[in-house]
């Protein structure tokens, strides 16, 4: 359903811990650390901006979190 309402053109706000469905139903992403806003962007650009080369670890990465 949210892919066709994306298809559609609708902004929808997204709050999800699947990384999987982050990338592919979001245009741009923010990811918060305790509250706050630590990378604004793309998925992609998160991996960049990061060491690693999988979302999921660029998450990790920016949160701090551990697998």
């Amino acid at each position: 359903m949210l892919s066709a309402l994306k298809a559609e053109g609708l902004t929808v706000l997204l709050t999800s811990h699947f990384m999987d469905e982050v990338e592919a139903l979001c245009d741009r992403i923010c990811i918060l650390k305790h509250g706050r806003a630590v990378f604004t962007g793309t998925t992609a650009e998160a991996v960049a901006a990061s060491p690693f080369e999988t979302f999921e670890d660029a998450y990790l990465w920016f949160t701090e979190e551990e697998k």
